[in-house]
Order: structure tokens, then C-alpha cells, then sequence
């Protein structure tokens, strides 16, 4: 993928031409973008180095001291709640040897390097490192984790590996006119778990706003109701895409709702359904009653781990009935990602096939063909999205 400097090549445009095509003649990508190390590489650097991040709900640190340590493709990263109230984000890395001050995910007053000792306070400030009273010129006072750009927007969290990344109101400005209506901010995290598959982690995002295989691979779940044959694309700026209204329905054997709907969705018809990505990595899908986010995360450049958060309305996730809300949808849920993850391994695997050739697009992936040649223009280009392939003209 690369030269000898490190750059990019400028050779995308004979090998990727054809998907950037109209879309009556553009073929599908070749498989190198979701098999080659190179490319993941790349993908690091530029898009997950440099983009905000959403890491789940501010809910999950609500209190004084909560916090959750993770890692971002490798990168440590720690989420807390300061005594004053304010979320932090901090690189999890001790500032004697770099390991991790915290693990997993609780309450605390003050992080403890389990290594060596030093301590940090919830500020990230050193309070505290034995036996380095002697240590010559060791300015123990402006020593502290270092600090990392965090966001909320309605309950959702962003954080950014880049210490300046594109300003966080630029940034959220298109998702937050098209769906701030929805208020979810007071919503509450009903379901959130972690799902490992055996593929890349774009293929995932692709597969979901893929409408194509709707009617085919989900025909006897949600393809049994959807209608797919107009699907109302908004393509953004950044690759984003936005799906306007579309009848698909809540994750229920009929289709319809099975809580009381969201306040500002009680007007909507039962099988009222938006959906979309915020690049680089999350899909969201509303329905009247919940709505769900999925972020998809490489492990490397075969394997990933899909995130998925599921919020509802505050008083149906406190009702008592719950657990039996919960266990009607995760039924569903997980017949339908069942479907979805046999096939994007399957996809996977034909990365490599010694045989196959990308075929041509249909005009119901316009969403996902936007998706993709943005990804092309950063791994490719200069690494923002503005690379020197042009889409062609529909």
C-alpha cells in the first residue's frame, strides 16, 4: 500500500476507479481494504488517530468517582467522573513506565499504577510517586496523565485520541439538526454488551445500511415488513449517511412497538424507522420506542468487536417489566445479527477468494458506496476525506 517514505500511493485511481463511478456503473472495491495490515495501519493513524470517538453513554460514569477504563484500537483510554461533576478523559498510561492506572470499570477517589505505585487523583494530576523525593529536576507538581478531548452530546460520550481534534460542535452539527428532535439525553441504557466477529470492522458499518439484502437475507425477520425498494439515502459530508423515514419496525416478531414510545416519536406511525452512520465507526437505527447505537471496533484487520447500546425511555427501563422487555428484544436482536454476522464473515473470507472478482453496485447501496469511497479518499489520500478522487456525477 505504501512506499517507500511511508506516503500513501498515488496509484488509487486505476485500482479503485470503478467505485467511484454513478452508480449504475460503478463495481464494488477490491478486497485489499479489508484484509491488508497495511491498510489497518493506515486506518489508525488517520481515522481513529484523528476522529471523535462515541464510547457509550454518560450514564455509565454518572457519579463522582465513577470510572471505565478501555482501549482504543490498542490505545488506553480512561473515562471518569471528577468530584466536581465534569466527565474526564485521560490516556490510561502511568507516567513512570506507561502501564495502565485502572482496569475494568467502578468507583474510585484516586488511581494506583498496580506496578510501581504512583497515584493520580481523579483531575489526573500526580498526588503521589514513592521513593522519587531524590529524582533530580523531576517536576512531580505539573506531572499528570495526559488529558484527552471529551464530549457529550445527549448522553452520548465522544472522546478523540487527536489533543485537537475538528471542533466537537462542527463536528456533531449535521447529526444533532437531522436527529437532536429526539431528545436522549433523560433516555436511559437499557441493554449494552460487547459482539466479536470474524471480519473487518467497515464491513460491519457497511452491512448496515445496506438495504440491498434486506428482503433476501432478513426475509423471514425484519424483511418481512420492511419496504426496501425506495430507500430514502441522504448522503453527508465525512461519508456520513442519513436514512430518512422508512417502514421497518421495532425488533418484535410483529414488527410493532412493545413499550410506550419516546416522547417526541408518539405522533410517528408504529413502523416509523430512521437510520444511518456517523463516521468512522457508528451505525444508529430510531424506532418509536428505543433507539439503538452500534459502534464497530477493529481488533485487527480480520477480527472486530461491535458495541451495541440500546436506550429507551427513562421509565421503561425503571418499570419492573423490564426483564421481560429486555429478553423480547434481545430474541429478536440476536436472530436478526445472526443472519448479519454469518454473512459480513462470509464477506470476509471473499476479501481473499482467489476467484472472485467485485461485481457491480445496485442503486440500493448508494449509501454504502458513499460509505466506502470516503474510507478509500482518507486511507489513500491525505487522510481527511478530501483525497484527489472525485465521485462522479449520478
Amino acid at each position: 500500500m505504501n512506499d517507500s517514505s511511508g506516503n500513501a500511493k498515488g496509484d488509487v485511481s486505476p485500482r479503485f476507479s470503478k467505485a467511484f463511478l454513478p452508480i449504475t456503473q460503478a463495481n464494488h472495491p477490491s478486497g485489499e481494504i479489508y484484509h491488508d495490515p497495511q491498510v489497518l495501519e493506515r486506518e489508525k493513524e488517520v481515522i481513529f488517530g484523528r476522529d471523535w470517538l462515541c464510547i457509550g453513554r454518560a450514564e455509565e460514569v454518572a457519579n463522582p468517582g465513577d470510572y471505565k477504563a478501555f482501549r482504543i484500537v490498542e490505545q488506553p483510554v480512561l473515562l471518569c467522573r471528577t468530584q466536581d461533576g465534569r466527565l474526564a478523559a485521560y490516556a490510561n498510561t502511568c507516567q513512570h513506565r506507561g502501564v495502565e492506572v485502572a482496569s475494568g470499570s467502578g468507583n474510585t477517589k484516586e488511581f494506583t499504577c498496580p506496578y510501581h505505585g504512583w497515584l493520580y487523583d481523579l483531575e489526573g494530576k500526580l498526588i503521589g510517586a514513592p521513593y522519587m523525593r531524590d529524582a533530580e529536576a523531576f517536576d512531580r507538581k505539573n506531572c499528570r496523565l495526559p488529558v484527552l478531548p471529551c464530549e457529550t452530546f445527549q448522553g452520548w460520550v465522544f472522546v478523540s485520541l487527536n489533543k485537537t481534534p475538528e471542533p466537537f460542535d462542527q463536528y456533531i452539527a449535521e447529526f444533532a439538526e437531522k436527529f437532536g428532535y429526539i431528545d436522549m439525553e433523560p433516555m436511559r441504557l437499557g441493554i449494552s454488551r460487547d459482539i466479536e466477529l470474524k471480519c473487518n470492522w467497515k464491513l460491519m458499518v457497511e452491512n448496515f445500511i445496506d438495504f440491498y439484502h434486506i428482503g433476501v437475507l432478513h426475509k423471514d425477520t425484519i424483511g418481512r415488513y420492511m419496504k426496501t425498494t425506495d430507500v430514502p439515502y441522504e448522503v453527508r459530508k465525512r461519508g456520513q449517511v442519513f436514512i430518512n423515514e422508512y417502514d421497518a419496525g421495532s425488533h418484535t416478531k410483529s414488527g410493532e412497538v412493545f413499550v410506550e414510545p419516546i416522547a417526541a416519536l408518539k405522533g410517528k406511525p408504529p413502523r416509523f424507522s430512521q437510520a444511518g452512520v456517523i463516521t468512522p465507526n457508528v451505525n444508529f437505527f430510531v424506532r418509536p420506542d428505543y433507539v439503538m447505537l452500534y459502534s464497530s471496533w477493529p481488533i485487527d484487520e480480520k477480527t472486530m468487536v461491535m458495541k451495541q447500546f440500546i436506550v429507551f425511555p427513562r421509565h421503561v427501563v425503571d418499570a419492573p417489566d423490564f426483564p421481560t422487555v429486555k429478553a423480547q428484544f434481545l430474541t429478536m436482536s440476536d436472530k436478526i445479527l445472526g443472519e448479519d454476522v454469518a454473512m459480513v464473515e462470509s464477506l470476509q473470507n471473499a476479501s481473499k477468494a482467489r476467484h472472485f472478482v467485485p461485481g457491480r453496485m445496485s442503486r440500493l447501496e448508494k449509501g454504502v458506496r458513499h460509505y466506502i469511497l470516503h474510507n478509500i479518499n482518507r486511507i489513500y489520500g491525505n487522510g481527511d476525506g478530501d483525497g484527489e478522487l472525485a465521485v462522479a456525477a449520478e
